[in-house]
């Protein structure tokens, strides 16, 4: 991992902060669909440039300049993330296809030529989404849904329809990449518990608010900790013991698709923390929470099992207590928050010591070592 991969990763934290901004100031089904729409599809172009960077080094001046374009492309995106179902919102699609350009202009320098292929492949893909949501704006509003999702099945089938084989993977790099570029999302629910001690009276941090931030810490040192707790070492023995076909699978199922569900679980834990600490003493949403780490934790399993790197009872169990126990706890703030630190520290803390005695176990039942 190279310092301008790190750089160039800082940018999705704008666009997961301008996500939750939209989930939370727009509760409901049509309010949270439009915030995560433009999310996936901007994943799908983030991640490709994860699977670039293992073909194409962004060491030499040329590399670099079109990176930092590609930033540029990616910040207007999450600028216009409010703005994507509209008309004026012509930006996002426009600098979608801006990155898709540069993306596919960046493989085409790779030295392997199976990496040159693939992409000539799958840009066309990538390319027709953001065909399909510049146009949606300008439909009524039905055939504008329809768009959409046509755009986000034609992104996520295109590895089938394209064909995945020939892009090169790099274990190493591309297990740290992913993890890395999910630190940087939960820098989002270290921003949530700021913009939620913000008040309309400005004030000193009182005790309510000084327990508040407290808890909002600890829901996202629980995130934290359920998946930077030697996972990334286990996947990577994983991954690197994968045949070149089943290589490129597993990128495209446990780092493209679960982690998608991980960094949404993410979003909706952090508009769940705002609301909390906005509310410490009153009724919060019902659902950010609670869904929130249950898409958390199910996207955690699904990656662990898809790697065989480590157990994934607990976090499905605990994902199924998630969703009924956040909506008992939206009673007031400082509950829900308590109920999720709870659920998040029992997950972590059960792995951490099975991990310790060396029993820690995949799917399989075969044992993992660290």
């Amino acid at each position: 991992m190279t310092p301008a991969e790190l750089f160039f990763d800082l940018v999705f934290v704008f666009v997961i902060t301008q996500v939750t901004h939209a989930v939370e100031t727009h509760p409901g089904w049509e309010g949270l669909l439009k915030g995560l729409f433009p999310m996936v599809v901007v994943w799908w172009m983030f991640s490709g440039f994860g699977w670039l960077t293992n073909a194409v080094r962004p060491d030499a001046v040329p590399v670099r300049l079109l990176l930092t374009l590609a930033m540029m492309g990616f910040f207007i995106m999450g600028l216009d993330v409010p703005y994507a179902f509209e008309p004026e919102g012509w930006a996002f699609p426009l600098a979608y296809l801006a990155v898709v350009a540069i993306h596919g202009l960046l493989y085409l320098t790779a030295d392997a030529p199976s990496a040159r292929q693939a992409i000539l492949r799958n840009m066309p893909f990538n390319a027709a989404a953001g065909v399909l949501v510049l146009v949606a704006p300008h439909l009524p509003d039905a055939w504008g849904w329809v768009c959409w999702v046509a755009a986000v099945l034609i992104l996520y089938l295109s590895p089938f329809l394209g064909r995945i084989r020939g892009f090169v993977i790099e274990p190493h790099h591309f297990v740290e990449r992913h993890a890395l570029l999910l630190l940087v999302a939960l820098g989002e629910s270290v921003v949530a518990i700021g913009i939620g001690a913000e008040s309309s009276e400005s004030h000193a941090v009182d005790a309510p608010l000084a327990l508040g931030v407290a808890l909002g810490v600890a829901v996202a040192t629980g995130v934290w900790w359920v998946y930077f707790d030697g996972d990334e070492a286990r996947a990577e023995a994983e991954f690197e013991k994968a045949a070149a076909r089943r290589r490129q699978m597993l990128a495209y199922y446990a780092f493209t698709g679960a982690h998608l569900v991980m960094i949404i679980g993410v979003v909706l834990i952090a508009a769940g923390i705002t609301d909390a600490i906005h509310h410490l003493g009153a009724h919060t949403n019902r659902w950010w929470l609670g869904c929130g780490t249950a898409t958390f934790l199910t996207g955690h399993a699904i990656y662990r099992g898809l790697l065989g790197s480590g157990r994934i009872a607990d976090r499905l169990v605990g994902a199924l207590c998630a969703v009924p126990l956040g909506i008992a706890a939206s009673v007031a703030g400082w509950v829900g928050m308590t109920v999720v630190v709870v659920i998040l520290a029992t997950v972590a803390t059960i792995d951490h010591s099975l991990a310790l005695r060396g029993t820690v176990t995949g799917i399989d039942g075969d044992t993992a070592a660290d």
